[in-house]
């Protein structure tokens, strides 16, 4: 959910994910999917960056050419959020966080409205409570580390990284040790977990469920990303297509991953893990040359192609069947 200008770089639609073609590997508990183009606020190209349950989902949009606005799509209608926004994520209840290009801070967006996320520098996850995750302010009463706003206080989180919130106030991110940086999780009253690592010592986190399970990453001896999944006191490596590296990219309450997992030849496709199994699924109706951006509990997949050179779009997989 995090580096959401760095994605402005799909604006250009120069999305980096590297494919071929290769034969899916079908599971019958699998669906295929059907996309649905997002559409554009009237350019040629958009870009989502998260989704959420009910099927809203939000990013930038061309408006003209080479002219970009914030935009939260629902049911078929695009909504222009302004050009000074850059949304990072949205909750159940259809409140946006994000930056603003003429404004400091971290903002919310809620029915039209615009209000700073407390004294956060930056803001950059949402839960179903409207609890902000994000960054501090050193002038705020606070170290200017990580932060939690929660019902108009901004506290400290005691990680040097932090990447996703659930709904009980569990934080994923990592924090340095000794000769290395660890994959952890924080919880007001329970502190930090420490959730341990393998290769070189280091690993790190990208969501958290509300289970409390993590997706994240270590290194394999051979220094390649590798997708894991941690469950508990459990280290489940969420393995590859073939290949040697993977990406996890989004988890739903029900525990299955959106991956990026590479091949024997080096490519890599979008792949569910779900009940211990890595499914390819540029054989099931999803774009292998594509980016992943999300997965919701209703098996929704948020993402990114490109129909045309220079162009990218915003699409959603929905599941067929």
């Amino acid at each position: 959910m995090f580096h959401v200008r760095a994605l402005a770089g799909l604006a250009a639609a120069t999305l980096a994910l590297t494919v071929a073609p290769a034969a899916a590997m079908a599971a019958p508990h699998t669906p295929r999917y059907r996309m649905v183009d997002l559409g554009t606020l009237g350019g040629a190209s958009s870009y989502a960056v998260a989704g959420n349950d009910r099927g809203a989902v939000i990013g930038r949009s061309e408006v003209s050419a080479d002219v970009w606005h914030a935009f939260v799509w629902q049911d078929g209608t695009m909504t222009d959020l302004g050009g000074t926004f850059w949304p990072s994520d949205i909750n159940n209840r259809g409140q946006i966080v994000g930056s603003r290009d003429d404004a400091p801070g971290g903002w919310v967006w809620s029915g039209g409205r615009f209000t700073p996320a407390g004294a956060l520098t930056s803001a950059n996850v949402i839960n179903d409570r409207g609890e902000v995750l994000g960054q501090g302010s050193a002038d705020q009463n606070s170290s200017g580390g990580p932060a939690l706003w929660s019902h108009g206080r901004t506290r400290d989180v005691p990680l040097d990284d932090v990447s996703d919130l659930n709904n009980r106030r569990q934080v994923a991110g990592g924090q340095l040790v000794s000769n290395g940086f660890h994959a952890s999780v924080w919880q007001p009253r329970r502190g930090v977990t420490d959730l341990g690592a393998a290769a070189f010592n280091r690993s790190n986190t990208f969501r958290i469920n509300e289970r409390g399970e993590v997706i994240g990453w270590i290194f394999t001896e051979g220094q390649t990303e590798r997708a894991v999944l941690w469950r508990g006191d459990r280290r489940i490596d969420l393995g590859t297509l073939g290949g040697e590296g993977s990406h996890a990219v989004a988890i739903n309450d029900s525990g299955a991953v959106l991956v990026s997992a590479q091949l024997s030849n080096g490519y890599f496709h979008p792949a569910l893990w779900r009940a211990s199994r890595l499914i390819d699924l540029s054989g099931r109706g999803v774009d292998p040359d594509g980016d992943l951006v999300d997965l919701n509990n209703r098996g929704e997949i948020t993402g990114n192609i490109r129909p045309a050179e220079g162009v990218a779009r915003a699409v959603v997989y929905r599941p067929a069947s």
